[in-house]
């Protein structure tokens, strides 16, 4: 079967837990924070599960906490990494980095406002959903064009996969939610010439 022809198989990896505070909103560009302890275990295990295949290529974010995921699956699969700026995460404009607390206090009324509709909703400086979710769209379509009928690894951001979840299932953006990947797991979906189809959904390693 010709390339072309075959399936185009992405497994999306979420990268591991962040050192970085719970109660705070999205990670950003100016803080840039590593991986945690426990993120730094969660990397391996998705490395694990990710060596059973052959790989043809790594793609990740840009960012330290998607570049420490990805670098133990590349030393196991010997796969070629690409950084690829379309894979990073939905920017909350002035929000982004502030604690919970510190947005209710200092903007109440985009607050609420977000609490009631956290689809529609958009803080100045910050990316609309649906530009997130065209983004990423348009970015997948890259590199599954570049690497047509092969097997990619994409290490990326809890948004970016659950923008590519509803996007292969046709489900609607205010869905996106109501999706979970957890850090350090595995998400596949295959892109064949009629329809994707989700294989496998936020697959983590088993412990004993």
């Amino acid at each position: 079967m010709r390339e072309k022809e075959k399936s185009t198989r992405i497994i999306y990896v979420r990268h591991g837990q962040a050192d970085f505070p719970h109660d705070r909103l999205y990670c950003d560009d100016r803080e840039d924070p590593p991986l945690a302890p426990a993120g730094l275990r969660q990397a391996r295990e998705a490395a694990l599960l990710v060596q059973r295949e052959e790989v043809d290529a790594v793609y990740a974010s840009p960012m330290q906490r998607t570049l420490s995921t990805a670098e133990p699956i590349v030393e196991a699969t010997g796969a070629p990494l690409h950084l690829h700026e379309g894979l990073k995460e939905r920017p909350f404009g002035i929000w982004d980095g502030l604690y919970f607390d510190e947005i209710a206090r200092d903007y109440p009324e985009g607050f609420l406002a977000w609490k009631r509709d956290p689809v529609n909703f958009v803080p100045e400086g910050g990316e609309p959903i649906t530009a997130h979710a065209a983004r990423i769209k348009e970015t997948m379509a890259e590199i599954r064009d570049r690497h047509a009928g092969q097997l990619v690894v994409v290490v990326a951001h809890v948004g970016p996969i659950r923008m590519c979840v509803t996007d292969a299932l046709e489900m609607p953006l205010s869905a996106y939610r109501r999706i979970t990947v957890d850090y350090g797991s595995l998400t596949r979906i295959d892109y064949g010439r009629s329809q994707p189809n989700l294989v496998y959904l936020n697959r983590r390693q088993e412990r004993s």
